[in-house]
């Protein structure tokens, strides 16, 4: 699909924080919204800098990266084409928690968070909604922790490459995201550790590799060897 303004339009209904709006509401947001592209590597917000969007990804990828205290760099999520993200940054205190960078030659809409937090105020089931939203950010969030703190190498991989697949009763193929690298930051993982558990699984009749394609042919039987890990 484009990335015309009618295209946009259309894209942001089928997100689930737009989807209740009608288009005489979004149309002003996507009026005083504007296109960014981004080269791989390029920093489209840093990690405490003052937030003043939130963003729509039209085309590419990008990595939301939050510092430890270690001062290691940990990426916590890769947003994909049409997914929607630090919308939830209108509600923190006014600055960004993570920083993104582009994966990829990535192109995102810039949305202005003062206009959308006037339109949430006029609209109290648009407010509603935006909280439900904050509510399944924070149950996804609750879970990769317990994914990171809890789980096996082994299980953390295949917990990631089901969530990934479109079927878990019948055989599937999948692509990652992003490259091998970033998938393993993304599970807390080296890369060599990474590989090394791919390799399990591939010797173990699991999966099949094909560069970033995954072919399971039996997401269940994944499951249970992920379970007795």
């Amino acid at each position: 699909m484009g990335n015309s303004k009618e295209a946009l339009l259309l894209r942001l209904h089928h997100t689930p924080l737009f989807s209740a709006w009608p288009n005489d509401m979004i149309a002003p947001l996507l009026a005083q919204s504007q296109p960014l592209t981004l080269e791989s590597g390029e920093i489209l917000f840093a990690e405490g800098s003052p937030a003043r969007s939130f963003y729509f990804l039209a085309v590419g990828r990008i990595n939301l990266i939050a510092a430890a205290a270690t001062g290691q760099e940990k990426i916590v999520e890769i947003i994909q084409p049409d997914d929607l993200f630090a919308e939830a940054v209108a509600f923190l205190g006014g600055r960004y928690p993570v920083t993104a960078q582009a994966d990829a030659t990535t192109t995102v809409l810039e949305i202005p968070l003062d206009l959308f937090v006037a339109t949430l105020e006029q609209r109290p089931l648009l407010m509603r909604q935006m909280l439900a939203r904050l509510s399944m950010r924070l149950h996804f969030l609750v879970k990769e922790l317990r994914h990171l703190s809890v789980e096996s190498a082994e299980q953390r991989l295949a917990s990631y490459l089901l969530e990934l697949c479109p079927v878990v009763n019948s055989p599937a193929a999948i692509e990652l995201p992003a490259k091998k690298a970033a998938v393993a930051a993304r599970l807390g993982l080296t890369p060599e550790t990474l590989s090394r558990v791919l390799s399990r699984m591939r010797k173990a009749g699991l999966i099949e590799v094909e560069q970033r394609t995954i072919s399971i042919p039996d997401p269940l039987a994944l499951r249970r060897w992920a379970g007795g890990r």
